[in-house]
C-alpha cells in the first residue's frame, strides 16, 4: 500500500517508494530504497523533500514503525561526515559554507563552468594532435557525476542552456551528464557509471579532425562534406584507441554512438541485437541533447517536444531503453501515458516551459479498480501523490489494441458519462 507522509516522520525500515518531485530530486542515486540509515533520512530532509511515499508491502509503516530516527541536528558526525562527502567534491568547512552560501543551480552552473573550460583545452589539446589520457579525465567526470548524483535536474537545466559558440564543449558535458544520469537509473555499477560518464565525455573527440567550417555550417551539407562529418566516430575511435587507459566502454560509446537499431545508422550499419547496451544508451543520450539545444542550423527543441518526436521515429532507438531515458530525466512527452502517484492512469496534456518535469496531464483509469473514471486535468508537482508522475507506462499493456481508440477519446476532452466503466487490463 502507498502513503505518502511527511519527510521529517520518516522511519528507519520504511521502503521509499517515491519523492517529493520525483526522483531526479531525490538526494540518492536509486530510485527506492528501505531506510537503513540515520544519515538516509537526514540526507532527504537536508535536501528539502517535504514529502516521501512509502510502500508498507515493502518496508514498516508509520504504525509499526522503528523508533524514531535522531532529528537532523542530533545525527551522530559520522553520519554528517558521510552526508557530506557523498553530496559533493568538496570537504571539511569550505564545502559547507559554499553548500549554504549558493543554490544547487549555481554549484550546477559553476561545474559546468569549470567543465567547458577543462572540455576546450583537451580538445585543443587534441586538434594539435596530442592523445587524451583517461586519468587526466577522471577528476572531470568525478565532478560532473558528484553534481549529477546531488541534483541532476540542476544539472541538466544548465548544460541545455548554450549558445551555438558553446555548443561542441558543452555537447560532450551534456552527455557525459546524462549517460550518467542513465546509468543510475539502471542501476549500473558505480565503475561502469564513471566509465560511461568518461564516454560521453569522449563520444565527439573524432569532431576534432573535422574543420569548424563544416560543423557549424548554418545550411545543408553536400555529400562529400556530409561523408567528412560522419568520419569523426572511426577517426575519434583511432585517436582513442592510441591514447592511455582508456576502457571498452569508452571506444564502443566513441565508435557506435550513431548507429541506429535498424541498421540504417553509421559508420557500421550495426542493428539492435548488434549494438552493446552502451552504445545504445549513447545513441539516445547524443541525440537528446543535440536537438534541444541552439545549434546554427536548427532552432531548439522543448524538452518535451525532442522527446515526443524521438519516440516517434521507428527504428532509430531502443524502445525499452528509451522510456527508461524519459523517466531518468523526469520529462515526459505530450501524449505520453503515465502511472501517477494515486495509481491513476494518465495522459501528458501540456507541456510546462518553466519546470518541464511538471507537465499538466488528464487522469482517466482506476488502476485497483480497473475501471474508467471520469476525466480530471491536474498539474503535476507539489508533492501530493495524485500530482506525482511515478513512472511512463505502456498504454497497449493496459487496453491492448483498444488503446489508440481511448487515447484519442481522452484527449478530446471529458467524457459526458460520468459513471465509472469497467475495462480488463489488457483488453
Amino acid at each position: 500500500m502507498l502513503i505518502e507522509i511527511a519527510t521529517k516522520d520518516a522511519r528507519l525500515g520504511m521502503y521509499v517508494h517515491a519523492v517529493e518531485g520525483g526522483w531526479l530530486a531525490s538526494p540518492f542515486w536509486r530510485s527506492h530504497l528501505v531506510l537503513s540509515k540515520p544519515s538516509e533520512i537526514a540526507k532527504l530532509v537536508k535536501a528539502g523533500i517535504a514529502t516521501i511515499t512509502i510502500d508498507t508491502s515493502k518496508g514498516v509503516g508509520p504504525a509499526q514503525a522503528a523508533p524514531p530516527a535522531p532529528p537532523v541536528d542530533d545525527v551522530p558526525a559520522i553520519a554528517d561526515r558521510r552526508v557530506a562527502s557523498e553530496d559533493a567534491p568538496y570537504s571539511g568547512p569550505e564545502r559547507r559554507l559554499r553548500k549554504r552560501g549558493s543554490s544547487e543551480l549555481d554549484r550546477a552552473r559553476e561545474t559546468v563552468e569549470r567543465s567547458k573550460e577543462a572540455v576546450s583545452r583537451m580538445f585543443a589539446e587534441v586538434r594539435m594532435g596530442n592523445a587524451v589520457d583517461a586519468a587526466d579525465v577522471s577528476p572531470l567526470v568525478d565532478e560532473i557525476a558528484e553534481s549529477v548524483a546531488r541534483d541532476a535536474t540542476a544539472m541538466l537545466k544548465v548544460t541545455r542552456l548554450k549558445n551555438k559558440d558553446e555548443y561542441t564543449y558543452l555537447h560532450s558535458v551534456a552527455v557525459c551528464a546524462l549517460m550518467i544520469n542513465f546509468a543510475r537509473r539502471l542501476n549500473l555499477p558505480e565503475d561502469e557509471v564513471r566509465d560511461l560518464g568518461m564516454a560521453g565525455l569522449l563520444h565527439d573527440i573524432g569532431k576534432m579532425s573535422v574543420p569548424s567550417a563544416l560543423l557549424d555550417k548554418p545550411g545543408a551539407l553536400e555529400p562529400g562534406e556530409r561523408s567528412v562529418v560522419q568520419s569523426h566516430p572511426v577517426k575519434g575511435h583511432q585517436l582513442l584507441s592510441e591514447s592511455e587507459n582508456i576502457s571498452a566502454a569508452v571506444l564502443d560509446v566513441c565508435l557506435h554512438h550513431h548507429e541506429r537499431v535498424d541498421g540504417t545508422g553509421y559508420p557500421e550499419r550495426l542493428t539492435g541485437e548488434q549494438l552493446s547496451l552502451h552504445a545504445r544508451m549513447s545513441a539516445i543520450c547524443d541525440v537528446y541533447d543535440a536537438v534541444t539545444s541552439n545549434r546554427p542550423y536548427k532552432r531548439p527543441w522543448s524538452p518535451s517536444e525532442a522527446l515526443a518526436r524521438m519516440r516517434s521515429w521507428e527504428g532509430h532507438f531502443d524502445p525499452a531503453l528509451f522510456a527508461i531515458f524519459i523517466e531518468s530525466i523526469g520529462i515526459y512527452p505530450v501524449g505520453g501515458l503515465v502511472r501517477m502517484g494515486d495509481n491513476k492512469l494518465a495522459v501528458i496534456l501540456t507541456a510546462n516551459d518553466e519546470d518541464p518535469t511538471a507537465p499538466r496531464v488528464r487522469c482517466f483509469y482506476d488502476i485497483p479498480a480497473q475501471a474508467m473514471v471520469p476525466h480530471r486535468d491536474v498539474d503535476t508537482g507539489g508533492g501530493a501523490s495524485h500530482r506525482t508522475i511515478l513512472r511512463s507506462e505502456r498504454g497497449e499493456h493496459w487496453f491492448g489494441d483498444n488503446w489508440s481508440a481511448i487515447h484519442a477519446q481522452v484527449q478530446a476532452g471529458p467524457v459526458d458519462d460520468a459513471a465509472p466503466r469497467r475495462t480488463a487490463v489488457g483488453a
